[in-house]
């Protein structure tokens, strides 16, 4: 969410934090780093506390699942190009 903020020319911090205080569902500002050899890093913002995969719900884990899925397509594709 920082990051979003600090590189957005059109919405002001006051304005995302009003749309997602609006919002009823619970939001967390998280920052996910995916290594090349598949760990992931995942912290809490406003902690900076890691948070293990096991801990994610709702359209958080959702987003990991996604990205993780991805990483996992991405990475056998290169190997298959590598080795053909």
């Amino acid at each position: 969410m920082k990051k979003v903020l600090s590189g957005s020319e059109h919405l002001h911090p006051e304005q995302v934090e009003q749309m997602m205080d609006d919002m009823e569902n619970d939001w967390q500002d998280l920052t996910f780093r995916f290594c090349p050899g598949g760990s992931v890093t995942i912290i809490d913002n406003h902690t900076n506390q890691r948070v293990s995969p096991r801990d994610l719900s709702g359209a958080v884990l959702d987003f990991y699942i996604r990205k993780r899925i991805e990483f996992i397509r991405v990475s056998l594709e290169e190997k298959i190009l590598q080795y053909a």
